[in-house]
């Protein structure tokens, strides 16, 4: 069976109860203690980031500085392990003055580290809301730990000044029944994915 990865991307959504524009404004910003799209006035990045569990869907938010140009601010994610994609809104294009549509997918920096950021789809239970997706996690070496108990949530990075030269890669070619194995490319990073 093969499986088509853009139209899995299309009917990709995230249902989040109550939480939008309003929220990252408001309460979010308030308990993550950052303006949302306050500029960024620090020069360098972050090594660790800790966020909070918000909303009935019990989702978890941090904010990370986006750089777009010449422009750095502070832009609140949903981190979702589930999502192999990261999303940007339009409310966030339109505070850096310029125009993105479903067609292109800018590049931007993300806490120093270069992202495809697509547009969080219009007609998505997420249009208002940034998605932090697994995509990103993996390529920055992020370790995520979230402490549901006490509400204690953390991102540590990887160091990113490593030369390419000096990334480990690792492969694995065991590859299930009715799967193709298909290299794919990423900016500098080449890889494989299953379809």
């Amino acid at each position: 069976m093969m499986i088509n990865v853009f139209d899995v991307e299309e009917r990709f959504d995230i249902q989040l109860n109550g939480i939008g524009s309003k929220e990252l404004h408001g309460e979010i910003s308030k308990r993550l203690n950052i303006e949302y799209l306050s500029d960024y006035l620090n020069t360098k990045e972050l090594k660790e980031v800790t966020g909070i569990i918000y909303g009935y869907n019990i989702a978890i938010f941090v904010s990370l500085p986006v750089k777009v140009k010449h422009q750095v601010k502070n832009v609140h994610f949903l981190i979702d392990t589930g999502s192999p994609r990261t999303y940007v809104c339009g409310e966030v294009y339109d505070s850096f003055k310029i125009t993105v549509n479903n067609s292109t997918v800018p590049r931007v920096l993300i806490n120093s580290k270069p992202i495809f950021a697509h547009l969080s789809p219009n007609e998505s239970h997420f249009t208002d809301i940034n998605v932090l997706g697994s995509e990103y996690l993996k390529l920055t070496g992020a370790r995520l730990f979230a402490n549901y108990e006490d509400e204690d949530i953390s991102i540590l990075f990887e160091s990113f000044n490593e030369d390419i030269q000096n990334i480990k890669v690792k492969t694995n070619f065991q590859v299930q029944e009715n799967f193709q194995l298909k290299p794919y490319t990423l900016d500098k990073f080449v890889g494989f994915c299953l379809f």
